[in-house]
């Protein structure tokens, strides 16, 4: 005969309990890190493949902990309001003498590239994404629609098989437990899924003016860009464009390890995002997204053209993209003419540091209807 228990089984909780305390921990302090995680060198070389350490304060047990340095402390002699209560050793003692007082402990987790990115993409989305008819997919997809008596044991019911064995003991008012004919398993239907045609046109600037820090900075984006798109929309589309006087549609390998010199001619890799999209992705038939990165250290008698085109691209396009990286402080030529630039789906931004990819992603992925955060970056 089966017997309930009613002992407080919270008591018997204090490994699982640490566990999610620990969980919240590397969350938080991977939220608290984010925008250095994520401009992570080796991380972005080794395409992902690679652990993170961050560091996180230790987690003890509630204890009594008497005081160590016997300042004052509430509940100690006369005072009156608005008196300060005693001051922390450190903040009594000068910069430059030596501590003599315990430390806090601090140790590192190993964070992994899934973790980081179920908090990366959570706010994230393709904005304006809508129904295109005529390049709508089917795409397969699973769904749990029924509950067995046979079936492979990875898909075993455990919950249901349990009430079973249950309902079958107090049937035949025997001890409970579980038989072959108990076992419940879940199964699948396999369904086909309307998937909408996206195209993201990666535009990057790789003439001289782009130096070792604009091309980082811009290959970090476009890298955590990638990852996005492939595992939140994967069937989307992505062609890479490269540009310096002339532009050329390449391989993703060739597209994060070009390096070119030569001048900059940003109104070639318009012109062949707009060759693309008359040839290949007609706007009738796709959502199209050009995303263009660049030092807008561009030829001054070209802004002009680059105004016109973009325009274009806006009238076609869910949302057009322009990151500009400054590391000087100040705005080029390009980014003056595309300021007087109205348009509700023409998005741009500039960073003037490699903390500003967070922000740039955060900016150019938010749906149309969401407030604009601007923390960490400047807006053109």
């Amino acid at each position: 005969m089966a017997t309930v228990s009613r002992d407080d089984w919270t008591l018997h909780r204090k490994g699982q309990q640490a566990q999610a305390r620990h969980k919240n921990k590397v969350k938080a302090a991977i939220r608290e890190n984010l925008k250095d995680v994520i401009t992570n060198e080796g991380l972005i070389v080794q395409d992902g493949h690679q652990v993170v350490h961050i560091p996180i304060h230790s987690m003890d047990e509630p204890h009594f902990q008497f005081n160590r340095s016997k300042q004052q402390h509430i509940g100690q002699g006369e005072a009156e309001k608005g008196q300060v209560i005693g001051q922390a050793d450190d903040q009594k003692r000068n910069a430059d003498e030596p501590g003599d007082g315990p430390g806090e402990r601090v140790f590192e987790a190993e964070v992994t590239l899934d973790e980081i990115e179920a908090i990366l993409f959570a706010n994230l989305e393709l904005p304006n994404l809508k129904p295109k008819p005529k390049q709508t997919t089917r795409v397969s997809a699973e769904e749990w629609t029924d509950v067995r008596t046979r079936g492979i044991q990875s898909n075993l019911d455990r919950k249901r098989t349990f009430i079973e064995a249950l309902k079958r003991s107090v049937r035949k008012q025997s001890a409970f437990q579980i038989s072959q004919e108990d076992l419940r398993f879940k199964t699948y239907d396999e369904k086909d899924e309307p998937q909408t045609g996206a195209v993201i046109l990666a535009m990057m600037d790789i003439s001289a003016s782009m130096g070792e820090f604009e091309k980082y900075v811009a290959r970090t984006f476009f890298f955590w860009m990638e990852r996005f798109l492939n595992k939140h929309y994967p069937q989307v589309e992505i062609r890479y464009l490269v540009h310096h006087i002339e532009a050329a549609d390449v391989a993703a390998e060739d597209f994060y390890r070009l390096r070119e010199s030569g001048g900059t001619k940003c109104s070639s890799v318009y012109e062949l995002a707009l060759q693309l999209i008359e040839t290949e992705y007609p706007a009738a038939s796709w959502n199209i997204y050009p995303m263009h990165v660049s030092d807008g250290d561009n030829m001054s008698s070209d802004n002009k053209l680059v105004f016109e085109m973009i325009e274009t691209l806006c009238q076609r396009s869910s949302m057009v993209g322009y990151l500009e990286i400054q590391s000087h402080h100040y705005h080029s030529s390009l980014s003056r003419v595309l300021g007087a630039l109205a348009s509700p789906v023409f998005r741009q931004v500039r960073v003037s540091s490699k903390e500003g990819v967070l922000e740039a992603l955060s900016r150019f992925f938010r749906s149309a209807d969401s407030s604009e955060s601007t923390e960490g970056v400047e807006g053109i």
